[in-house]
């Protein structure tokens, strides 16, 4: 699998915009039903959100888990190591 990088000069409007998310999406050709976008930050979750692609906040970036819920999280998760043994309840297996 190859990885895809956006960098904030690869966009003309950083997030919160959703600029970051189509070029993510265009690179990879991945279905908005069939993504997430995993992020630390509330800005994170509204670029997710104004892109339409549901988002999964992780407590690591210092906002709390009610900050990421309003900013649209679908689920919060204390780190990487809980996301991966949730994936189940995303649909997804590990």
């Amino acid at each position: 699998m190859d990885v895809v990088v956006v960098e904030r000069g690869d966009v003309a409007r950083a997030k919160p915009e959703p600029e970051p998310v189509y070029r993510l999406r265009a690179a990879t050709r991945v279905a908005p039903s069939e993504s997430y976008v995993v992020g630390d930050a509330v800005w994170d979750q509204l670029a997710a959100r104004r892109a339409g692609i549901l988002s999964v906040g992780l407590l690591s970036g210092g906002y709390g888990e009610t900050e990421l819920l309003s900013a649209g999280a679908y689920r919060v998760y204390r780190d990487p190591a809980e996301l991966l043994r949730s994936l189940d309840e995303l649909g997804l297996e590990a």
